[in-house]
């Protein structure tokens, strides 16, 4: 069986059907707030606006501008796929125009938040961030109390960097869907790769074991010497310590499940690196990379994706997805 390389990306009320030179550095990942992606279109295109009407020709760069809808689908024999949705952040007028794109994050560019609150829901807080925008709310997002919390004039992208870094927390979209929480908190679809089979290339992962690293997670709330307070210790007792002050939680239950969580990404069973394969089988973060290695049995199972970077390309097209710590099921 032959595969037809196909793609259809549509840039507000235009769509392109095959006539692309790039749709390149499509990255997401749940390390990331932010969704990226590349475009590279030939500087002249033509227009068809129906069977009986003339095609016209216009210049491309002029076509779109900042904030125009972007969506890329790609794929096989008409079996396509959505990659990437987001906005135009920049178009470039070179040989070939290219168009920088950003996911949904590029909403919450242009929200402004002035409010303080004595305590409030992790949940209530995002829905205050996402008024007036077209994201929407996972619901697995977990419930947590937050305690002290003032956000003062900064745009709501800023706010959730202040999410990510000082409550410890992931951050990340599945296209237009916002979730906040610890990092394995979404279940994802299972994807078979067979090493040596439908893997591009599978020599940039590495094996680690749990066992080899000893790692201490402390967690301390309060600024200043004297207002420091150890509230949570976990891991192994004189291993590698990482200490990470923590802000706006004050539940024990909570912050325990934090410090898991960290303690969960430095101490793992599994994998570091990427796997290299094509469009299919499709994967996106958050989905259980089920590795089968009929080699080496030990480094088969089921891996956590972290994130995929798709490249489509003329001369073909390759997915990257980056695993890393081995799930139970």
């Amino acid at each position: 069986m032959s595969f037809k390389l196909q793609c259809l990306v549509t840039i507000g009320t235009l769509q392109i059907r095959g006539g692309i030179h790039e749709a390149s550095k499509i990255k997401r990942s749940v390390k990331e707030i932010v969704d990226t992606a590349m475009l590279k279109i030939p500087a002249i295109g033509r227009i068809n606006k129906g069977s009986d009407l003339p095609t016209t020709s216009i210049e491309t760069s002029k076509l779109w501008t900042e904030g125009d809808k972007v969506t890329i689908q790609l794929g096989y024999n008409g079996d396509l796929r959505t990659e990437f949705m987001g906005f135009v952040r920049r178009v470039t007028a070179s040989v070939p125009v290219e168009i920088e794109c950003e996911g949904y994050a590029w909403q919450l560019r242009r929200v402004r938040l002035l409010k303080s609150w004595k305590t409030v829901s992790l949940k209530d807080f995002l829905k205050e961030l996402i008024v007036g925008t077209d994201i929407t709310l996972s619901p697995f997002i977990p419930d947590m109390q937050l305690s002290n919390l003032t956000i003062n004039h900064a745009n709501a992208l800023k706010t959730l960097e202040y999410i990510k870094e000082k409550l410890h927390l992931s951050v990340y979209f599945q296209f237009n869907v916002l979730y906040v929480g610890l990092e394995e908190g979404i279940p994802g679809n299972p994807v078979k790769y067979r090493l040596g089979w439908n893997c591009v290339r599978d020599d940039n992962l590495k094996y680690r074991l749990a066992a080899d690293t000893q790692v201490l997670v402390r967690l301390v709330t309060g600024k200043g010497k004297n207002a420091k307070r150890t509230l949570i210790e976990v891991g192994d007792q004189g291993g590698s310590l990482v200490q990470k002050y923590i802000a706006n939680v004050t539940d024990e239950a909570t912050l325990k499940s934090i410090a898991n969580d960290l303690l969960q990404k430095a101490k793992y069973t599994g994998y570091e690196g990427f796997i290299s394969g094509f469009l299919q089988p499709f994967c996106q973060p958050c989905d259980t990379a089920v590795i089968i290695d009929k080699l080496y049995d030990v480094m088969g199972g089921s891996c956590f994706t972290e994130g995929t970077e798709v490249d489509f390309t003329m001369h073909g097209a390759t997915r990257k997805v980056h695993v890393s710590r081995a799930l139970s099921t």
